[in-house]
């Protein structure tokens, strides 16, 4: 009887590594595709713009972030419904991020001081 367990054993284990092996395969498998396009949010500072970070402005306790301008009308409709009904509280933000201003860096919209030196 215990050979006949024995057995039992070695063709679950068997099956059992096979079938990781297999899914592992299909998984590296799927890195082979092409790469996506690179594509880049911003060329110029002017491509990017200062919006509220989450719900609350600066002016009411919150931060900003910087995104790309063609992007601004789709973000304000989603964070004005995602916020919808959300108390914010009445003091001015102490976050470095309200007086920072947009820029693009690498095709990146980033958020950064305005009196910063600007490289050549």
């Amino acid at each position: 009887m215990s050979n006949r367990l024995s057995k039992v054993v070695f063709w679950l284990v068997l099956a059992c590594g096979a079938a990781f092996l297999g899914a592992r395969g299909a998984e590296a498998k799927k890195g082979h595709g092409k790469a996506p396009a690179a594509t880049a949010d911003c060329k110029k500072d002017a491509d990017c713009v200062e919006v509220i970070d989450d719900c609350c402005p600066c002016s009411e306790g919150g931060k900003r972030r910087a995104i790309p301008k063609k992007d601004q009308a789709s973000y304000e409709k989603d964070r004005k419904k995602r916020c919808e009904g959300t108390a914010c509280t009445e003091v001015m933000s102490q976050d470095p991020t309200c007086a920072q201003k947009a820029f693009c860096a690498a095709g990146i919209c980033e958020l950064g001081d305005t009196d910063a030196p600007a490289v050549p």
